[in-house]
C-alpha cells in the first residue's frame, strides 16, 4: 500500500466515524427526548472538546512526524464511537461528546496535515481526492445506517460493530502512512496568525460551517419539517456525503482544467441555489437531491483552502491555525443552528447558509488563485507565485 492510498483510507476511516455518528443523532434526539436547542448545546460541547485537542495537536505536530500522531490519533478516536449513543441523559451526552470531539479533532488535524506533507512529496494535488476518501466513507457508513434502521438493528449495536471494524482498519492502514511528514526542523511554537491564514482560514469557517450544519440537520429537516420517516431522514447525509465523495474524487483532475478559483466560487453558487432550493419547497425526495447537489457544490472548497494554507510557511503552525479557524466553523455552527432554530425554525435558520455560502463565492479567489511562498513577519499577505506556475512545480 502506497502512502497515498494508505492516507486516503485514514480519510475513509474518519469519514465512516463521522457518518455514522451524525446518521445516528435524530434517533438519539428522539431517545432522550430533548429539544433542538438543548441537541445543539450538546453539540456544543463537541465543539468545545475540538477547539481544546485541535492547536495542542497542531503544536505536537510542529516537533513530531505526522505520520506517528495521525496513526495515534485515529486509534483513539474509533474506540469513541459507540460512546454518544450510550447517554442516558443531556448531561452525560455533553460530557461524552466533548471527548469526542477532542478525539476528531487531533485526527482531523494530524491527518490533514499529513495529506499536505504526501501532497508535497508528489509535486501534485490530491487534496481533494483525500477528502473525496472521506466522503466516501461517509456515505458508505451513513448508508449502512439506514439500512440498519429500515432492518430494526439497534443503534448503539450497529455502532459498536462498525466502531471495532474501523478501529481493525485503522491498525494496519496507518502502518503504511510512509516517512513523509508536515511537522518543521525547529519548532516554532504558538504564534500570531498571519493575515493569509486569517483569510484563509475564515473562509475556510464559513465553508465548513456551511458543510457541518447541512451534515448535522439535514437529517432532522427531513425528520420534522418534511415529515420524512426515521429511514428516509438517514437518506440526507447520504446524498449530501455522496455527492461531496463524487465531487471530491474528480476534483483533483477538475483544479488542474479549471483552476482553484473557478472550482471554489462555481462550487459555492451552486450550493447557493441548490440549498434555496430545498428551503423553498420543503419536501422530501427533493430535498433529498438538493443536499446531495449542496455536497457537489461544496465538495472542492475546502480542500483546495487547505492545500493553500499548506504552502503558507512555516507549514505546521500555518495549518494548525488554518485548521483550528475552519474547524471552528465545523463544530460551533451546528449547535448555533440549533439555539437559532428553537426560536426561529430550522428552515428559517439553516436559511443563513446560503448567505455564507455567497460570501465564499465572493472572497475565495483571492486565497486560492495563487500560491503562498512565505509569511511576512508583520503579518501582511505573502510573496505569491502565480497559478499557472504552481501547476508546473
Amino acid at each position: 500500500m502506497t502512502p497515498r492510498l494508505a492516507t486516503f483510507s485514514v480519510f475513509v476511516v474518519n469519514g465512516a466515524m463521522i457518518g455514522t455518528w451524525v446518521a445516528h443523532i435524530p434517533w438519539l434526539q428522539d431517545h432522550l427526548g430533548i429539544s433542538k436547542a438543548t441537541l445543539g448545546l450538546c453539540l456544543l460541547c463537541m465543539a468545545a472538546g475540538a477547539l481544546v485537542s485541535m492547536p495542542l495537536t497542531g503544536h505536537i505536530l510542529d516537533g513530531r512526524s505526522s505520520a506517528s500522531v495521525t496513526r495515534v490519533a485515529a486509534l483513539v478516536f474509533c474506540l469513541m464511537l459507540p460512546l454518544p449513543l450510550l447517554a442516558t441523559s443531556p448531561y452525560m451526552l455533553g460530557a461524552i461528546l466533548f471527548v469526542f470531539g477532542a478525539s476528531n479533532g487531533a485526527m482531523d488535524v494530524s491527518m490533514n496535515a499529513h495529506g499536505v506533507a504526501v501532497e508535497r512529496t508528489l509535486s501534485k494535488p490530491i487534496m481533494s481526492s483525500l477528502h473525496g476518501g472521506w466522503s466516501l466513507g461517509g456515505f458508505l457508513a451513513a448508508g449502512l445506517v439506514a439500512i440498519a434502521a429500515a432492518a430494526g438493528v439497534d443503534p448503539r449495536l450497529e455502532s459498536l460493530v462498525v466502531g471495532l471494524a474501523l478501529w481493525v482498519s485503522a491498525l494496519w492502514v496507518t502502518r503504511h502512512l510512509g516517512s513523509a511528514s508536515a511537522h518543521s526542523e525547529a519548532r516554532s511554537g504558538f504564534a500570531r496568525p498571519s493575515r493569509a491564514v486569517l483569510l484563509i482560514g475564515g473562509l475556510c469557517f464559513l465553508a465548513m460551517m456551511t458543510e457541518g450544519a447541512i451534515g448535522d440537520w439535514s437529517g432532522i429537516y427531513l425528520r420534522h419539517t418534511t415529515g420524512a420517516s426515521a429511514a428516509a431522514a438517514a437518506t440526507a447525509f447520504t446524498g449530501f456525503s455522496l455527492g461531496m465523495a463524487v465531487a471530491r474524487l474528480g476534483g483533483d483532475l477538475l483544479n488542474e482544467h479549471l483552476g482553484a478559483p473557478t472550482l471554489v466560487r462555481g462550487g459555492m453558487a451552486l450550493v447557493t441555489l441548490a440549498l434555496g432550493g430545498v428551503l423553498l419547497i420543503g419536501q422530501t425526495v427533493p430535498a433529498v437531491i438538493g443536499f446531495a447537489v449542496c455536497g457537489l457544490g461544496i465538495a472542492n472548497a475546502v480542500p483546495l483552502l487547505f492545500s493553500a494554507a499548506g504552502r503558507l510557511d512555516p507549514p505546521g503552525p500555518s495549518l494548525a491555525a488554518t485548521f483550528t479557524i475552519g474547524y471552528t466553523g465545523f463544530i460551533v455552527g451546528p449547535p448555533l443552528i440549533g439555539l437559532l432554530a428553537d426560536r426561529f425554525g430550522l428552515p428559517k435558520t439553516l436559511g443563513l447558509l446560503v448567505l455564507a455560502a455567497l460570501a465564499v463565492a465572493a472572497l475565495a479567489g483571492r486565497a486560492t488563485a495563487s500560491k503562498p511562498t512565505m509569511s511576512s513577519p508583520d503579518g501582511e499577505l505573502p510573496t505569491v507565485v502565480p497559478e499557472r506556475e504552481v501547476a508546473i512545480q
